[in-house]
């Protein structure tokens, strides 16, 4: 059999990478294919592919060509990338060769080709392709992007819409936190594998100590902002892991696989600090401290079923309300009676 035509073979070699995105359903594996493709593809062997996030207006890394564990990656882990943008709308952008805006020169390449990731109209990411030898300012590499990423994107932005639909059904609407509905299966499930690998599992129950006030005093939609950034913080101080849910209202629970009491108490110590140690800014002339209250039970020290971690770490937690807010207990301990004045000034709080 005779070898295909160049023009053939260029398109099936475009075909393949496009079909391993498109084989991705969850936005990590599709991230990692699409750069590992577009390197591969233009022969420039340094590369890093992030996810826009429109929320905080920044670009969040989700994969790049440097090993795991070096300190570069840290520092570019999430970048301000304006001076990549471009004017006009985002489906008129396309790929640019510029000099790397700080601290994308870490990368080693200069110039890097910048190419804006958009799909239905919208800014999905950003793709930075470079060479340490300078092959980025080569003709030839655009010329083989324009051909890939009209094949590969829709893969990519079907990835984020079956995330989108799947966070409709698992996550709660006020905060980036899971839902009720999956925290019940969740932790049915973690139950069972702590079971069958004999391992500790702790579930925490947290409540904000004085939402009803910022609700009272400024309104639902400070309240809203403030269980958002109480999320955040949550998040940012639990393992990849762990998983943080709002039971509802002003409440929160996080499921710990493989966390023994003690581990248990000393996060939620961190995450006591993490959210009264910040003042949360409710708008340009006010600045509020939200503290919150925690209570810990922990498998099978405690309890060996999910409804029976529940009903612990629930009373845990009504415990330290009781005993003055903004303190971790666990379950079975006991708080002790206070005095009518720091009743009074706890019910104040």
């Amino acid at each position: 059999m005779s070898e295909a035509p160049a023009p053939l073979a260029d398109q099936l070699d475009v075909a393949q990478r496009a079909l391993e995105v498109c084989r991705c359903i969850e936005p990590q594996p599709a991230a990692e294919a699409f750069l590992r493709g577009a390197v591969s593809y233009t022969r420039l062997p340094v590369g890093a592919l992030y996810l826009y996030d429109a929320e905080s207006d920044m670009f969040r890394l989700a994969v790049s060509t440097l090993p795991d564990g070096a300190a570069q990656r840290e520092e570019i882990a999430s970048l301000d990338l304006a001076a990549l943008r471009r004017s006009g709308p985002p489906e008129t952008w396309g790929p640019a060769v510029v000099s790397p805006p700080l601290p994308l020169d870490l990368l080693g390449s200069d110039p890097i080709v910048a190419v804006p990731l958009t799909g239905s109209g919208r800014l999905l990411g950003m793709l930075v392709l470079g060479d340490v030898a300078g092959g980025a300012a080569a003709p030839e590499p655009l010329a083989r992007l324009r051909r890939l990423l009209p094949e590969m994107l829709p893969g990519l932005l079907n990835a984020h819409r079956v995330q989108a639909y799947r966070d409709l059904v698992i996550k709660d609407d006020q905060s980036d936190c899971y839902n009720r509905r999956f925290f019940d299966r969740c932790l049915s499930e973690e139950v069972y594998r702590a079971q069958r690998y004999g391992q500790a599992l702790s579930l925490v129950f947290l409540d904000l100590d004085n939402l009803k006030q910022v609700n009272a005093r400024y309104g639902h939609a400070a309240g809203s902002r403030t269980v958002r950034e109480v999320s955040r913080r949550l998040l940012g101080t639990i393992r990849g892991s762990d998983r943080a849910f709002r039971y509802g209202g002003d409440e929160f629970c996080l499921v710990l696989p493989a966390t023994d009491l003690t581990g248990a108490r000393e996060l939620c110590e961190r995450l006591r600090v993490a959210i009264g140690g910040r003042p949360f800014v409710v708008d340009t002339a006010a600045h509020l401290t939200v503290t919150a209250s925690f209570g810990i039970a922990t498998y099978p020290l405690h309890a060996r079923t999910s409804l029976g971690l529940i009903k612990c770490a629930d009373e845990a937690m009504q415990t330290a309300k009781a005993a003055g807010k903004n303190l971790v207990y666990v379950a079975g301990e006991t708080a002790p009676s206070p005095s009518p004045r720091a009743k009074a000034a706890a019910e104040r709080r």
